[in-house]
């Protein structure tokens, strides 16, 4: 089959726009900035929520270097104790802007996740509260019935000589210790 610009009945190709010889193809949208962010404006939250969570990270892992940089001699060299921690800082930064702001596929990712987000149906304080309530009243009562069959297996175990201290005594403070 050749490579021709006219559409076969039937194939569902659809034809490619042919540049005229010599010209440039058209460009993306967007501009040619280094610096120009991929779909400004969308997914926004998502993406300043990334790049503010992954920035607190980077700023933890220098200073993780810069304490490191104390295991070696550089009493003469003070500047590369600081330029170290620096330059893993601007490089992580860097690296959060090249998949936060201009990675294609990490972006339409995270408006996609911004606007699945926004059709969640999220819950009321009121059910919160109620929920919360529920599951502490839950636990202290699992908690009760997990300490009364305690005290019995270890009743149990006392009577049948299995455990040899005097358990009533020590649990209830009456005992001469073990």
């Amino acid at each position: 089959m050749d490579d021709s610009n006219e559409r076969s009945p039937g194939s569902g190709r659809v034809p490619k726009a042919a540049s005229p010889p010599g010209e440039k193809p058209a460009r993306k949208a967007g501009g040619t900035s280094p610096l120009r962010i991929y779909k400004p404006g969308q997914g926004a939250y998502v993406r300043w929520g990334t790049a503010a969570g992954v920035g607190i990270v980077s700023v933890a892992g220098a200073d993780f270097v810069f304490k490191q940089m104390a295991r070696f001699d550089l009493k003469d060299m003070l500047w590369v104790k600081f330029f170290v921690p620096v330059t893993v800082v601007v490089a992580l930064f860097y690296l959060i802007y090249r998949f936060v702001g201009r990675n294609e596929t990490v972006v339409n990712f995270m408006i996609a996740t911004e606007s699945e987000m926004k059709k969640v149906n999220w819950s009321t304080r009121r059910e919160v509260i109620g929920a919360t309530k529920i599951v502490i009243v839950t636990t202290l009562a699992l908690a009760a019935i997990l300490f009364f069959v305690d005290i019995l297996f270890m009743l149990l175990f006392s009577w049948m000589d299995v455990l040899q201290i005097d358990l009533i005594g020590n649990i209830f403070g009456t005992g001469e210790g073990s």
